[in-house]
């Protein structure tokens, strides 16, 4: 039994799990989820994110209808990031595509970052020709914050659900 007081950041983290809007789930991705993740990359995905690992660990799969849809996560290593921000990813597997999982799934991992993180500002770097992601970023509220290496780039405040 756990004592009573206040929880460490994972013990929070691992209570949010899982999240859903009623129509997707946000979970923790399984063992199994890397096939499906792997097997869910093609020429756009590549295109926009690269290769990718050879062992993904994104911070949640996507579920619909009880199937893994795509991935979402985030990082705080990227050197353009300044303090209290944190860069987010994600990923729809082709067959699903056009759903508008992508945003549905952004705007969860905004309230799992609120809720079970400090990071105050997430970001996306985004290629110009990606309109499918630029079209997310406009969705989600995010507000273009310049440029980078030739991709846009946006910010949003986590705390603004």
């Amino acid at each position: 039994m756990r004592q009573s007081g206040p929880m460490s950041d994972d013990e929070l983290a691992a209570a949010l799990w899982p999240m859903t809007d009623g129509v997707i789930t946000l979970r923790p991705p399984m063992d199994e989820d890397r096939v499906a993740i792997i097997a869910g990359r093609d020429d756009e995905s590549r295109r926009w994110l690269g290769s990718g690992a050879d062992d993904p660990r994104p911070t949640a799969a996507i579920v619909a209808d009880g199937q893994v849809v795509g991935w979402v996560g985030y990082d705080a290593d990227r050197e353009w990031l300044q303090p209290g921000e944190v860069n987010v990813g994600y990923a729809v597997f082709p067959a699903h595509r056009g759903e508008g999982y992508a945003s549905r799934a952004l705007k969860l991992l905004m309230q799992h970052l609120s809720e079970a993180t400090h990071f105050d500002t997430a970001t996306l770097l985004i290629d110009p020709e990606n309109l499918a992601s630029l079209a997310v970023a406009r969705s989600t509220q995010f507000r273009s914050s310049g440029e980078i290496n030739g991709s846009r780039y946006f910010k949003r405040s986590i705390r603004e659900l």
